[in-house]
């Protein structure tokens, strides 16, 4: 069987993995990106809002708010340097009951006190769209929307101009340590062949799989995952958006919100239900349920105008409501596991880099 050897191995080529590969790259003569499907970015990377959180619902000091509001200023202006598409259009949060009128409070605290201090309380949501009902509503104005596919294309090309290799459809079958780094044994699915990369530095990036691959090497169930599935719909209705709309956040989400893509097209998610098994088939035994949230504060809407559009899964942790970035050192040979990466995953993702990097060259010798 032939081996190879790298300076740095990154499992996933996912947003994490990407924005990662790119900055180690500058680290790295010989580095690798391997990725078990047939592109990149094909799971929860691609199965989101595409929105530029703006930092507001996350603990202080937890990584997830650290990160979120750190990335945002990073990918705005990553997107503005490289001319990707994206929109600063803000969001309005709102709310439809006295109940949740006190929970936009508790954000705009919250916000404030991780230093988001730019959310104001704004009814002009009423006059804007008159067919959305709402008692209150803050308004975010560093929220956005960007294309996520030409951002993590542009992430790629970062890699590969610094020599980086990148390793589609070839998966990660097992990882050992031999007391001098890892021996990963990967297959490649296009030509069935096998072969060993050994590394002193490996990189878990691998999105929902991450938990399973970092678990098999400390040999014990260290991270549990907790799968949240959710569920999109596009709208085929007259109505026109020009802002994200949220209601207040739910026990596993921040909301089944509405928002727009870049051509000013309107759609609705996700939806949040706990699975125990990986499906990304769109459900329609829940297209009422979800009908029935929605019309919760867009009271007009009809079950008709809403279109099946796509699923994704978010690889929470089970009792662990943040982002996870765990470092074991094998006698010098350093895995870093990204863990319970979900939302706001891909607006943390160059602030994540930074932050691995960082930690990551503490053992450099």
């Amino acid at each position: 069987m032939e081996r190879y050897n790298a300076d740095c191995l990154i499992i996933g080529g996912g947003v994490s993995g990407l924005a990662i590969g790119s900055r180690l790259a500058k680290r790295f003569e010989n580095i690798f990106i391997v990725e078990r499907n047939s592109s990149l970015g094909q799971e929860t990377s691609s199965r989101n809002s595409e929105v530029i959180h703006a930092g507001i619902y996350y603990k202080k000091d937890s990584l997830k708010s650290r990160l979120c509001i750190e990335g945002k200023r990073m990918l705005y202006d990553y997107l503005q340097e490289r001319k990707i598409q994206h929109m600063r259009c803000g969001k309005f949060i709102i709310s439809t009951t006295d109940e949740e009128t006190e929970k936009l409070e508790n954000i705009f605290e919250n916000a404030n006190s991780c230093g988001v201090h730019d959310l104001k309380f704004d009814n002009s949501i009423k006059d804007s769209y008159p067919f959305i009902y709402s008692k209150e509503s803050l308004f975010s104005p560093s929220t956005g929307i960007f294309d996520s596919h030409s951002f993590m294309n542009s992430l790629r090309n970062d890699f590969e101009q610094e020599k980086g290799t990148v390793l589609l459809g070839n998966e990660c079958l097992s990882i050992e340590s031999n007391g001098k780094g890892f021996e990963i044994l990967i297959h490649d699915k296009k030509t069935k062949e096998k072969f060993i990369l050994e590394t002193k530095y490996l990189i878990n990036c691998a999105g929902i799989n991450a938990t399973q691959i970092a678990n098999s090497i400390y040999e014990e169930e260290k991270f549990k995952n907790k799968y949240i599935k959710g569920e999109y719909y596009t709208y085929q209705g007259k109505e026109k958006l020009n802002h994200l709309i949220y209601p207040t956040p739910t026990q596993y989400s921040i909301g089944l919100h509405v928002t727009i893509d870049l051509g000013k097209g309107i759609r609705f998610g996700p939806s949040a239900y706990e699975i125990s098994e990986i499906d990304y088939s769109q459900s329609e035994d829940r297209k009422s349920e979800f009908h029935q949230s929605v019309q919760a504060f867009w009271p007009g809407l009809k079950e008709e105008d809403l279109s099946p559009g796509y699923a994704g899964i978010r690889p929470t942790l089970e009792g662990l409501d943040d982002f996870v970035v765990d470092v074991e050192d094998f006698n010098g040979a350093v895995i870093i596991s990204v863990l319970g990466y979900a939302s706001p995953g891909l607006t943390s993702s160059l602030a994540l880099s930074k932050l691995v990097e960082s930690r990551l060259v503490n053992y450099f010798n």
